[in-house]
């Protein structure tokens, strides 16, 4: 079986969720003797170690280059991919990592995965949205197959396209497992001195970020505690403004990029992870923390509670005494975080990117 995976995601992101889907996805299947693996990169940044993946029945199409992550990589990868889809025959699974397919692939059978309704959901938080829901209606129609990494995804998806039932199948993410170091742990340290709790990715609106400082002030905790806000870049002006309104901007501690040590270790060093977004077609981080024995603080909506199950606190991000009773108790009910921990290695350890991998490549076999 031959299979494709496009530059797509990689062009717009160098780290993400998104990315390490597809490169476990690929390690996952670089196993198998019957399976061959096509990687269009093209020109990229990304952090995953494709190259390794070469000589295990994968190919790697991939060279460094002076483009940064965006649409003039995108359109360079674009151009470059249909180039080489001309000279190299039929696929029998054609896997596009976005929400769209190259033209001149050709296949013989579709698969598309699909990760959440965040713009469907809240339209006004995103300049691009009709080009994005006009894009994704037309794939999902032409797909053979639609891969929903939740239930919660998948309801989504039939209520705002209405696709054939059929053709969907639920297959949860995998866990990477991530790893500290030393030097790791001693960078860590110098930066954040104090007991702390933890916030890591995308703080985009519908992560609800802003409501998470403003209950770290409603609470005091901003008095005993500090705050960390891992990846997704520098604060933004807005966010700046609204800590020093709040007066906690002297007790926020912001790591722009991560790597996987040092997010290891401030898992594993929190008071607390807090994940308190709207919408989550997955969700990485809170399952990334419980592994890591932190408790975590996770929103009562969308996939959550089916990923995390009844191992984290949980609250209405809705409502903001909702998060900020939680968030108290979380922090002192040592009874309760006991149990939080427990349950959260348990639940953690039942997601595997062997199992994901699996499940996908029997999706594969079906469609042929």
């Amino acid at each position: 079986m031959r299979i494709l995976y496009d530059h797509q995601v990689f062009s717009l992101q160098n780290a993400g969720g998104a990315s390490r889907y597809f490169y476990e996805l690929m390690r996952s299947l670089a196993g198998d003797s019957e399976v061959h693996t096509d990687l269009w990169l093209g020109i990229n940044d990304t952090v995953f170690p494709f190259r390794q993946l070469s000589g295990t029945r994968a190919h790697i199409m991939s060279c460094r280059g002076l483009l940064k992550r965006g649409s003039s990589r995108y359109i360079a990868n674009e151009v470059l991919g249909n180039i080489r889809a001309r000279f190299s025959g039929a696929m029998d699974v054609y896997h596009p990592t976005l929400y769209r397919r190259m033209p001149l692939v050709r296949a013989r059978r579709i698969v598309v995965t699909h990760h959440d309704c965040v713009h469907e959901r809240f339209p006004g938080l995103f300049p691009n949205v009709k080009q994005i829901i006009r894009a994704k209606r037309r794939l999902f129609a032409e797909a053979d197959a639609i891969i929903c990494v939740s239930e919660s995804s998948r309801g989504d998806l039939l209520k705002f396209y209405g696709v054939d039932a059929a053709k969907t199948r639920v297959i949860h993410h995998g866990l990477h497992r991530l790893a500290g170091s030393a030097a790791a742990a001693a960078e860590l340290r110098g930066q954040v001195p104090e007991e702390y709790l933890l916030f890591v990715g995308s703080r985009a609106p519908y992560k609800n970020f802003n409501n998470l400082l403003r209950a770290f002030r409603g609470t005091g905790l901003h008095r005993s505690m500090l705050l960390v806000a891992g990846g997704g870049g520098p604060l933004t002006p807005e966010e700046r403004t609204l800590a020093a309104d709040l007066e906690i901007a002297g007790r926020l501690v912001v790591f722009p990029q991560l790597t996987d040590a040092l997010l290891a270790e401030a898992y594993a060093a929190a008071r607390l992870f807090i994940y308190p977004s709207w919408c989550e077609g997955f969700g990485f981080p809170p399952l990334e923390a419980m592994a890591a024995g932190c408790p975590a603080l996770v929103s009562n909506t969308s996939s959550l509670p089916e990923v995390c199950r009844e191992a984290p606190f949980y609250f209405d991000p809705q409502e903001q005494d909702s998060l900020e009773q939680a968030l108290l108790a979380a922090t002192t009910d040592e009874p309760a975080r006991r149990r939080a921990r427990e349950n959260g290695a348990r639940v953690a350890a039942g997601y595997s990117w062997q199992k994901c991998g699996a499940e996908t490549l029997a999706l594969y076999r079906e469609c042929q």
